[in-house]
């Protein structure tokens, strides 16, 4: 056969699934697909498969196992981590500071938030989209600054972001930063300096369907499981456990 091969270019969009994780996916759906939190015999074994694949992304990531929660994607977790910090720093005031070329989940969140009565500041980028330091120093420093986001790599053009800069301004301001991880983790060391980490499965190799939240312990953050937010929906554990072998 002499036609061409097709050539896929887009693993910003999605990877497709690594062998490791069809591997541990096959094995999951044949041991893990209990309910976790039921205290059967094969529930509990779920469980370990569970808390197992936990520690693999919380070693990866440098982190603890506690500090991860798997989401149903990328964007929910973008999501509940941008509406945790806003919410567990609202004594400190209600302005987000973000760049201009965040994921829409993050753009979206920003702007509900303006919607609610908060406000938000749009950081520029140059024509490399590379975040405008000498804009995002002022607008982070200023007074009611609740929250930072700030992406580690752009999901169109490939930009890093320079995190080390960003982070230490966030520190000195005492404004905790969120990182959209989720066109580098996997492909290029973890930045240092974060409070909340997000990152997609599918961008790795993983199973679509599976977002990892990272909240750092001491950050204030409130997971607001009363309002529309609501808890994080359980993620199957075959896909975690998918997740996980891929990282």
């Amino acid at each position: 056969d002499d036609r061409p091969r097709p050539v896929y270019l887009d693993a910003a969009s999605a990877a497709p699934l690594h062998p490791a994780a069809r591997q541990a996916l096959q094995a999951a759906l044949d041991d893990g697909w209990a309910d976790p939190d039921k205290l059967y015999a094969v529930s509990r074994r779920a469980r370990q498969l569970l808390e197992a694949a936990r520690a693999a992304v919380a070693e990866a990531i440098g982190c603890r196992p506690e500090e991860v929660t798997f989401t149903p994607g990328g964007a929910d977790a973008n999501r509940r981590g941008l509406l945790g910090l806003l919410r567990g720093r609202r004594r400190f005031g209600d302005t987000l500071v973000h760049s201009a070329i965040e994921h829409s989940s993050v753009l979206h969140t920003a702007a509900a938030h303006v919607a609610a009565g908060g406000r938000a500041v749009s950081v520029p980028v140059d024509r490399l989209g590379r975040l405008d330091l000498d804009a995002f120093r002022p607008a982070v420093t200023a007074d009611g600054v609740a929250a930072a986001a700030v992406m580690s790599a752009n999901h169109e053009v490939g930009t890093l972001q320079p995190l080390d800069e960003v982070a230490a301004l966030c520190a000195d301001a005492g404004v905790p930063l969120l990182v959209d991880a989720a066109q580098s983790l996997g492909r290029v060391p973890v930045p240092a300096g974060w409070s909340v980490l997000t990152a997609s499965a599918r961008k790795w190799g993983g199973p679509a369907g599976v977002g990892v939240l990272v909240v750092r312990t001491g950050v204030r953050f409130d997971a607001g499981e009363t309002d529309l937010a609501g808890p994080v929906p359980p993620v199957p554990v075959p896909l975690a456990v998918a997740a996980a072998a891929a990282l």
